[in-house]
């Protein structure tokens, strides 16, 4: 399943977390609210039930969405960090896991995952964040990784900007992952997508010495 969301506010941090030349701390700032915004999308999606409750004037009828404890948000390290953060914040009672993956910088761009520590995703409600969905093959390695240890009700993934090519290799072998991002755009150059938004870690984090 794939959603491209189209919410207003979303595109207008979309639009601005693109503009070249931004200081980090105002890049990791969108990003949250971006992981935000996309978790309130996600939150509309997931089964709710009515309450009644007491009030300091008398009583009232509301609602309560199901299943908040049974989430898990996983991060990409460690572009994913500030837009997990966001996610966070819509689902606070999250237990929340860690994938630190590693790519070739040339074609096939093959991926290793050399990190992992998530917690029990058997029948529990999996977010995965990462920025950016490229070439699909980091995406594909975390949701192996993750389905080794267990088999999630829902696997989620989040992220900002996706392309066709990424899409098509995740739902080709992950079909029941449902995917939420914000753009498709379909140029790669170098692994990376054109005109995207540029490398999100070294934008928030600093660029790593070699």
């Amino acid at each position: 399943m794939l959603k491209v969301l189209k919410n207003i506010v979303l595109q207008d941090r979309l639009t601005r977390i693109r503009k070249d030349g931004l200081k980090s701390a105002y890049f990791r700032d969108l990003m949250a609210e971006i992981g935000s915004l996309i978790g309130y999308e996600f939150a509309s999606t997931m089964e709710i039930q009515s309450v009644t409750l007491k009030t300091p004037l008398g009583t009232a009828k509301g609602i309560k969405i199901k299943d908040l404890d049974d989430v898990v948000v996983v991060s990409v390290l460690r572009a994913a960090i500030p837009m997990v953060n966001g996610i966070m914040d819509v689902f606070s009672e999250a237990r929340y896991g860690v994938a630190g993956a590693w790519r070739e910088d040339e074609p096939p761009f093959e991926v290793e995952v050399s990190y992992i520590k998530i917690p029990d995703v058997n029948d529990k409600i999996v977010i995965v964040a990462d920025p950016m969905l490229a070439t699909g093959n980091t995406m594909n390695a975390t949701l192996k990784k993750i389905k080794d240890q267990g088999k999630p009700r829902r696997l989620a993934i989040f992220n900002i900007i996706a392309t066709e090519e990424g899409i098509e290799k995740v739902l080709e072998n992950h079909s029941e992952v449902e995917i939420y991002t914000c753009s498709i755009e379909n140029e790669l150059k170098d692994g990376y997508i054109v005109p995207g938004l540029g490398d999100a870690g070294d934008i928030a984090f600093g660029r790593p010495s070699d």
